[in-house]
């Protein structure tokens, strides 16, 4: 038989008993509906804080090229490195979204302070994966530029040049789910230590 049938018979006894667990289960409930749309919300404001900034550094790293401009021109090649970038800040950054969920669940359970420690590591998670996100695709696009002394690729990207457009977003999202799963494992430390102090 399972839980619920087997409790069925005392609940239709005295269905007071179930009363304070029902409330707890609706409060926790409720409160993980709210902090899910708060979550939600947050990463609508992060997705197009990804797209601007990973806009602003192919800008920078191609030495302050208009992207926009050189899209309503048709280079493909500058609006595939473009859309790497952003395909990488939105997948570190999603992580660290993502591990704000497992808080929403604990929540939902009323485990109210495995619920607090697992929403903290994620907001740590979360600003961990917004700062390395940058300072990663930075890191990707100059290493990738010493390694191939015999190509420009910045004059390569300016000339429309797809191969290299494909293979720079290629390595960026690459090296992006990589990165992702470091800074989880971040904010999963964090949680466990929190939930030992909580």
């Amino acid at each position: 038989m399972t839980p619920i049938l087997a409790t069925l018979p005392s609940l239709l006894l005295d269905p007071a008993a179930s009363a304070p667990a029902q409330e707890s289960g609706l409060l926790g409930a409720a409160l993980g509906l709210v902090l899910g749309v708060i979550q939600f919300l947050v990463g609508l404001s992060i997705a197009a804080f990804a797209i601007n900034k990973g806009f602003a550094l192919v800008s920078r790293m191609l030495d302050g090229l208009n992207i926009w401009s050189e899209i309503k021109k048709r280079n493909v090649a500058v609006a595939l490195l473009a859309a790497g970038v952003v395909l990488s800040y939105t997948n570190v950054i999603g992580g660290g979204i993502a591990s704000m969920t497992g808080g929403l669940g604990a929540f939902a359970s009323a485990d109210w302070s495995s619920g607090v420690s697992a929403i903290v590591g994620g907001v740590f998670n979360l600003v961990v994966a917004l700062l390395v996100a940058g300072f990663g695709i930075s890191v990707t696009f100059k290493v990738m530029d010493k390694l191939t002394t015999d190509i420009d690729e910045k004059q390569e990207l300016r000339s429309g040049n797809v191969a290299i457009g494909v293979v720079y977003a290629g390595i960026l999202i690459g090296v992006s789910s990589m990165i992702s799963a470091g800074v989880s494992g971040i904010g999963g430390g964090l949680t466990k230590f929190l939930d030992t102090l909580i």
